[in-house]
């Protein structure tokens, strides 16, 4: 699968790379090779974007698969992945 040759984008303590910016200074995380995290603002909403990027002349570009989570949204993400409810569905398909 494509998640598979992807490239870690892990530094020397395992975790992924810290912040970085975009050249519209909009805060980033890259996953992997092609797939990143973004906070950005738009129509006066802060959203967290988890997209895709290919490459093209050089430049990364945002591709079409990806979604963007309302502030509400990644709320109630990070809700269940801080309490353990996400892992433990993990964990019991991985079984």
């Amino acid at each position: 699968s494509e998640d598979e040759e992807d490239d870690d984008a892990e530094g020397e303590n395992g975790k992924a790379d810290k912040v970085q910016r975009n050249e519209d200074g909009e805060a980033y995380f890259d996953f992997s090779k092609n797939k990143r995290c973004t906070v950005r603002k738009w129509r006066d909403m802060v959203l967290v974007d988890i997209r895709e990027f290919y490459e093209k002349n050089g430049e990364k570009k945002p591709g079409k698969k990806g979604i963007s989570l309302t502030l509400d949204q990644y709320k109630s993400l990070r809700e269940i992945i801080m309490d353990g409810s996400l892992d433990e569905q993990i964990k019991a398909l991985e079984k």
